[in-house]
Formats: structure tokens, sequence, C-alpha cells
């Protein structure tokens, strides 16, 4: 995926690293004999249906908490009662085009920023975030499919980070492990390549899938969904 200041940033992908859990097997009995039968079960643990329903209300609590993903899996983990159709409602709708979040101590007239994706997929959406220097969040945007979303903020240095994908959680877990989530790297600022001067005066137009490679050249981070 390209973007451009005009900008170009490309999609990373989200790579997942599998572990392997080595099994031992068991100690001989203390007598050097085969033991039978089984063990007798501890009254005081829980029954396999209770640690179900445990879980089952776990992800309830989650879910109301906006965790949706999170939520989902422990849906998913407890088998519990109507976990299947409760699982498959953790994904959310897309919101439509447009920001979502402001700080409001962050508007002005003096700096215009815009951000375009041409993209027609109308299942897939993107998700910006652009934060200050010190790692506040300033504001959000969701563009649904291709669009753009016009944003005013005081000028200065700015974190703009993306991602993207086909099912949406929220804005706490976005679009969950299977998306796409990159830091823009402008390489504006010595010694921190993510962080871009948006001078006042100016209107800046960030642009992904730039199809004429107009503008400077972005490239991008790839980040895991953990450190969306």
């Amino acid at each position: 995926m390209r973007k451009t200041l005009a900008t170009i940033l490309s999609c990373c992908t989200l790579a997942l690293t599998l572990g392997l859990v080595a099994c031992s097997g068991g100690s001989p009995s203390p007598s050097g004999t085969e033991a039978f039968g089984s063990a007798e079960s501890d009254p005081n643990s829980p029954s396999s249906d209770e640690a179900a329903k445990a879980e089952y209300d776990r992800a309830g609590a989650l879910y109301e908490q906006g965790k949706y993903y999170s939520a989902k899996e422990a849906y998913e983990k407890s088998e519990y009662g109507d976990w299947e159709q409760r699982a498959a409602e953790c994904a959310q709708p897309m919101p439509e085009t447009g920001e979502l979040f402001h700080d409001p101590n962050m508007t002005s007239n003096n700096m215009i920023l815009n951000f375009i994706v041409n993209d027609d997929g109308a299942g897939t959406g993107t998700y910006i975030s652009v934060y200050t220097k010190d790692n506040t969040l300033v504001e959000t945007v969701f563009i649904k499919g291709g669009g753009s979303v016009e944003t005013r903020l005081p000028g200065g240095e700015y974190y703009v980070k993306d991602s993207t994908g086909t099912e949406w959680y929220g804005e706490d877990e976005q679009f969950g492990p299977d998306g796409h989530y990159e830091s823009m790297v402008f390489n504006s600022v010595e010694g921190d390549p993510c962080l871009v001067v948006l001078e006042e005066g100016y209107q800046w137009d960030i642009t992904i899938n730039d199809a004429d490679s107009s503008g400077r050249s972005v490239q991008s981070q790839e980040e895991s969904w953990g450190n969306r």
C-alpha cells in the first residue's frame, strides 16, 4: 500500500510466530508397579461447566469494556451456552468515513491535514491516529473503503499511525490481530524517522494508495497488534 505527503505509506503484514510445547512423560510410581484407577477429584476445584460459565461471563465483561476482539476469544474459549452467536456479534459495524475523536484543546484554523484513501473496496476500513511528540493522542479518523477526511490541527510535530482490515472491533482493539498495523516513516526529523513536522499556514495531504506517486514518498514501519 503506497502513501504520499502529498504522501505514500506501504501496508505491513502482521507476522505470527507459532511456538511448540514439548510434553514430557510421567514418572513411575514409587513402588515400581503400574498404578491403576483414577485419582479422586478435588471437591474444591470448579467443574468444567463452572469454568466454562466463568469464561463466558468474563467475555461479557470484556464486551462491556469495548474490548470486542478479546471478548470474541473468550466466548470461543468458553464454548458455553450461546457462545457461537455471542462470538459472531463481537465484530462491530465499521464507522462511516469521518473523524472519530479530536482533542478539543488541539484545534486550529491555521493548518489543514487531509487523509485520503484511494481504495474502492467497500469491505476494507482504514483507521488513522495522530499523536503529539509526547505520544498524546490528538485525533483519530476512519475511512470506509475509499474517501477523504479533512482535519485541522495546530502546527507542530506529530506521529501518524494507520491500520487496515475487514473486521472492526472498535477503537480499542481496531481490526484485531488479523489487521495490518503501521507507523508512517517521514524521515524529516533527524534521530526520529517517524516524527513529522507540519507547519502552520499549509494544507498537508497524506494519501494512501497514491496511484500517481505525486508528492514526497513516505515509508512505513510495521507494528504488531499489541503495539498498535
